[in-house]
């Protein structure tokens, strides 16, 4: 008989997780369950994601700051705060970096749902989340690592992400700054740039510093490594002019209560089963057998069959 909460196989590493070594012991009933949790938190996330764009400016306030205090006000990180808070995931900064941001967790379902008797890493799914609301809605792709676990004995689970610096610098930069590398990559002198484009001593020297600091020039004015793949990349994003996704904020609870109701509701009709060593049948079995996912597992298990 297939076992697929201990195959990991096909799963994306989620089922794999529920079934690791020193995770919890559970009846299937109490993995089913567990499963739409996971489900209803996964679905509610990408609702979010999918439905939020935020502006190019408000986007180079959060990479601009110096501090974690900073940060945590710029309206940006307030929006993906309140967006990860609606699924119970309460993200606060720890660290900030020119292309590193370092998140904090105190809790979060996801790391209850999983725990287990040996300690591990667990929070994978909140990594992945982390890193498409960076890709999509920010429009920085990021790679996020699990640098700390609560489930693995840490005070709370902390996220590395490390910044696309292409990305980052292309949303960072104003339109002056833009303005002034682009000179530079032509071959203009720091000094003569600045000149034409009407920028006074100290404006020139607070520009520079931005550009030497994000790795892109040399004080001299010299294109360096990163600058040279920007300048081959070319012009950044285009400032747009549209509705921050934070004003519409209701609207956007709405939707994720309706993303998490619909998974939620399929662990009200699971099967109560005492907890003990209660395998699946052997129906669910093979299907589980040919599944890549747990939505899909998920969706054609409860397709047509009855839980009574």
């Amino acid at each position: 008989m297939v076992d697929p909460w201990a195959s990991g196989g096909p799963s994306n590493g989620v089922w794999a997780d529920l079934g690791a070594p020193g995770a919890k012991s559970r009846s299937f009933a109490e993995l089913v369950a567990a499963l739409n949790r996971l489900n209803a938190l996964e679905s509610a996330l990408a609702t979010a994601i999918a439905q939020a764009r935020v502006p190019v400016q408000e986007v180079r306030t959060l990479l601009r700051a110096r501090t974690p205090s900073e940060a945590e006000t710029a309206s940006a990180f307030q929006f993906m705060r309140e967006v990860f808070a609606q699924v119970g995931i309460p993200l606060t900064i720890e660290a900030v970096r020119r292309f590193t941001l370092t998140f904090g967790v105190d809790a979060s379902p996801y790391s209850r749902l999983l725990s287990g008797e040996v300690p591990r890493k667990t929070c994978r799914f909140v990594s992945e989340s982390i890193a498409r609301f960076l890709g999509t809605d920010f429009g920085v792709p990021a790679d996020v690592d699990e640098a700390a676990c609560r489930n693995e004995g840490a005070p709370r689970c902390v996220f590395e992400a490390a910044l696309d610096p292409i990305a980052t610098v292309a949303r960072a930069l104003d339109a002056p700054d833009g303005r002034l590398f682009e000179a530079l990559a032509a071959g203009t002198p720091p000094n003569r740039a600045a000149e034409d484009l009407g920028f006074a001593e100290d404006e020139r020297d607070y520009r520079m510093e931005s550009l030497v600091g994000y790795g892109l020039v040399a004080a001299d004015g010299r294109l360096l490594p990163n600058g040279e793949a920007l300048a081959r990349a070319g012009p950044g994003p285009v400032e747009e002019r549209f509705e921050p996704p934070w004003r519409v904020v209701s609207r956007l609870a709405g939707a994720i209560a309706n993303a998490a109701s619909a998974a939620e509701a399929l662990v009200e009709v699971a099967p109560r089963v005492p907890p003990g060593d209660v395998g699946p049948d052997a129906e669910t079995s093979a299907l589980a057998a040919e599944c890549h996912s747990f939505a899909e597992l998920l969706a054609r298990a409860s397709k047509g069959r009855s839980w009574g």
